[in-house]
């Protein structure tokens, strides 16, 4: 094969077209001596790896089967954005051609812009069209991935949604989109302050903010000297339980009591999670009273 067809197949993770062969002087009769000869091997019609391109094979094979618009879209544009961690099973390609369907990729008929190579949809559009397929702790993830480490700008999601004629997650993406943007960045987060702050009428806290300016808390009432740190993983170890422990203790000799909650506590007992934050606030000087949710099985 030519060089430059070689150099394109390295691009494209092994991957090649019947068009591209062509394009470069390799005619169907080569194409079939190398396939005899295990120099190509079929991937689908029309589509051919001339090595083990791993699952950025299939990727790019689904590209190529979508022609010269397609951009990759779904999870696997999340994946290759870093908006999710694990690649898809099933590539979804958006594309203006037809192909027959085969498991291994989901074509959809609808435009859609893309950058990168493999090309894919843009990081805004990605988040509307993930968050149609996944719940609120799921929204909450992409979203805050996107709009903190990713630096996408709110503005542009609402953008992209506005411009969306159907959503089935529409009124939850632009909740859950004011949420990180106040500060929560990540599920465990929103469910505190939606089920544990909000729904029992404590004070609304600072978020990603602390009294040191070494440390970042989760949720900080500056005006009570009260941290709320908020963790999804089932328990630390190592470094991260040291910083743990080095942090309160820090906290601790400036007058700041630390409350720690996960998942088990938040998500199943929001109420009594409640009621240990708002008797910390209250002996620390909040005036308020906490009221009890619909979820509340006695008053406070």
């Amino acid at each position: 094969m030519p060089h430059q067809l070689i150099a394109l197949s390295e691009r494209q993770a092994a991957t090649l077209s019947r068009e591209q062969l062509l394009g470069h002087g390799v005619s169907d009769r080569v194409i079939q001596r190398l396939l005899r000869d295990g120099r190509l091997h079929r991937i689908c019609q029309g589509i051919y790896a001339t090595g083990d391109g791993g699952w950025w094979q299939q990727a790019w094979a689904g590209v190529l089967i979508g022609g010269p618009r397609a951009v990759l879209g779904g999870a696997a544009a999340g994946y290759l954005q870093g908006l999710i961690r694990e690649p898809p099973d099933q590539v979804v390609v958006h594309t203006h051609n037809w192909r027959p369907r085969d498991p291994r990729w989901r074509l959809v008929r609808s435009p859609r812009t893309g950058s990168g190579e493999p090309p894919r949809t843009r990081i805004p559009q990605t988040v509307v069209d993930l968050a149609a397929e996944l719940d609120a702790d799921g929204i909450v993830a992409i979203v805050a991935e996107a709009v903190g480490r990713k630096r996408v700008r709110p503005e542009e999601i609402r953008r992209v949604l506005a411009a969306t004629s159907r959503h089935p997650n529409r009124a939850l993406l632009e909740d859950l989109l004011s949420e990180v943007v106040a500060g929560s960045h990540s599920p465990l987060e929103v469910r505190y302050a939606r089920a544990v702050e909000r729904a029992h009428g404590l004070p609304v806290a600072e978020r990603q903010r602390g009294p040191l300016a070494a440390y970042r808390g989760d949720v900080w009432y500056s005006d009570y000297g009260v941290i709320v740190e908020l963790d999804g993983r089932a328990y630390h170890r190592g470094r991260t339980a040291l910083d743990d422990m080095d942090r309160d203790n820090d906290h601790q000799l400036v007058g700041v009591v630390t409350l720690r909650f996960g998942w088990r506590q938040v998500a199943a007992t929001p109420c009594q999670v409640a009621a240990t934050v708002a008797q910390a606030l209250t002996d620390r000087g909040w005036p308020g009273h906490p009221r009890p949710c619909s979820r509340c099985r006695a008053p406070f």
